[in-house]
């Protein structure tokens, strides 16, 4: 009896789970489609063919779904199957613009794949504070971390300057990847090939400007 409660509490959170995924990604399709102020929840329970009161039941209400897209964003895209990133595979760069270069197209391939996504978080970081508090927190959290251990690899390594500011460094990275990722790729629709050229030699850039310059002689 008791095995039997369990399991219909485990099916009823699993189909909760699912539900909620589905209004989730729903609401990613409107709100890039219609804006987030002419976007309404009926026409978002519609498209992921759920009841609208679950909608209000499990975010509260409109804003209340949008704070759940973004905060959820790595777990709708994993039950989305979207994210077996390449750059999150064990490769492990021995030479700096490889890694460089690797990280930024890993994180431009995101970009591209969460389009939608990155259309409704934009259009409401300057008008909501709150969005732009979660969207920075995302950036602090998880990003820079991510670049900021990268490069401490290289430095421990002896091929970045010892005096090299990595979190400036991933700073600009993230900046850059933003621009082209999501202003390249999704709005100003550069091609492929352009993006990926790009990519190449600002990789080259960054190498040059973090590598230890020549080792100084001592005057005698």
């Amino acid at each position: 009896m008791k095995d039997n409660f369990v399991s219909e509490v485990t099916i009823r959170k699993r189909n909760r789970a699912a539900t909620e995924t589905s209004i989730l990604l729903a609401a990613i399709q409107v709100f890039a489609k219609k804006g987030y102020d002419a976007a309404n929840t009926k026409d978002i329970a519609k498209l992921a063919n759920a009841n609208e009161a679950l909608i209000f039941r499990y975010f509260g209400n409109k804003k209340g779904l949008l704070e759940a897209i973004l905060t959820r964003s790595e777990e709708i895209k994993q039950e989305n199957c979207l994210s077996s990133r390449v750059y999150k595979t064990s490769k492990n760069y021995q030479d700096l613009e490889a890694s460089i270069r690797h990280l930024i197209s890993g994180k431009c391939k995101d970009f591209k794949d969460a389009e939608d996504f990155m259309k409704v978080a934009v259009s409401q970081i300057i008008l909501d504070p709150e969005v732009s508090r979660i969207i920075q927190k995302k950036i602090y959290t998880k990003a820079l971390p991510e670049f900021i251990a990268e490069l401490e690899k290289f430095k421990k390594a002896g091929k970045i300057d010892p005096k090299a500011d990595l979190k400036s460094a991933a700073y600009a990275i993230s900046s850059f990847t933003f621009a082209l990722g999501f202003m390249g790729q999704c709005v100003y629709k550069i091609p492929p090939s352009e993006i990926q050229a790009t990519i190449k030699e600002v990789a080259k850039i960054f190498r040059k400007g973090l590598e230890p310059g020549p080792t100084k002689k001592k005057s005698k």
